[in-house]
């Protein structure tokens, strides 16, 4: 079966683009590996996103964005994509076979940087997460880690905190470099105590706890936890590309790319200007740029 327009990755983008093109008329093959929503789900408090005062949780947000989904008539499949190729049309390479389809919305959004601390191998997944979407229960009262001096460390342990468990955030450098406002909420927060210039040495288990040795101002100490998650920054996902179209692949402020009838949008092509409502405008131009293209060819 050919199809007229595949869409990868379920986030706030590729979901939004997903909409507009079914309102249009046309029959999206959306598609996401994991869960719906993306990297919103890891979200505490999403407070710059009109229309909501006071901040909504990125869950809650999903959780609307899912019911506009089913409301549009819009089927999310479970597949994850490996490869894009492009001959005649694009042919996809997923977990269950082959697709074709005349264009592609790449909206993979961005993986986490990766980092190496001896003894981390053993515990991946199982102790060691970098997403909390994938943490598979987190229950109260529960004692996490938290690597990172960012906005994600920030909020990841501010969003934890609100479960009643409690967090300690460590980074290399003397000052955290996530947002005063986030910086200042922690700071306030009982449950969240931060380590500056301390770095993660050795990870070993004992009693099912994880102990994380680390090097803080010169001096060893030892901390104690449930569960480690690691947020060292992100990068953009481009791995259902081909080395070759990856690297120096020019995007168009639509999303349009030099090659016919591929599109990226969100995250993906982003940077560090990860905001939901950008990302639902990149879904929106996209979308548009793609309505042109299959109706006429081209994208405008």
């Amino acid at each position: 079966m050919l199809h007229d327009i595949a869409i990868i990755g379920a986030g706030p983008a590729g979901l939004t683009a997903s909409i507009y093109l079914k309102r249009a008329g046309f029959d999206p093959l959306l598609l996401e590996r994991n869960k719906v929503g993306g990297v919103l789900l890891n979200a505490n408090l999403v407070e710059n996103y009109p229309g909501f005062p006071g901040g909504i949780r990125g869950e809650a947000l999903v959780q609307l964005f899912k019911k506009q989904l089913a409301l549009t008539g819009i089927d999310v499949r479970k597949a994850e994509v490996k490869k894009v190729l492009k001959e005649e049309f694009f042919h996809l390479d997923t977990s269950e076979g082959e697709l074709l389809s005349r264009s592609v919305i790449v909206a993979t959004g961005t993986m986490p940087k990766k980092i190496k601390i001896d003894g981390q191998s053993q515990f991946i997944e199982k102790k060691v997460f970098y997403e909390i979407r994938d943490i598979p229960s987190i229950k109260r009262e529960e004692k996490f880690i938290i690597i990172g001096g960012g906005d994600a460390a920030f909020d990841y342990a501010l969003n934890l905190s609100k479960e009643e468990c409690t967090v300690d955030i460590i980074f290399r450098s003397q000052e955290p470099k996530s947002l005063p406002l986030l910086v200042d909420r922690v700071k306030k927060n009982p449950k969240i105590h931060i380590f500056p210039n301390t770095s993660p040495t050795l990870l070993e288990e004992e009693d099912d706890y994880l102990i994380i040795k680390c090097n803080s101002d010169g001096d060893e100490i030892t901390l104690v936890s449930d569960y480690l998650l690691i947020a060292c920054g992100k990068v953009a996902n481009l791995e259902v590309l081909p080395d070759r179209l990856s690297k120096d692949l020019k995007v168009k402020e639509n999303g349009e790319t030099e090659i016919d009838g591929l599109f990226l949008i969100g995250d993906v092509r982003r940077g560090c200007k990860r905001q939901v409502g950008i990302a639902v405008g990149d879904g929106l131009l996209a979308a548009m740029a793609v309505t042109a293209f299959l109706k006429g060819g081209n994208a405008q």
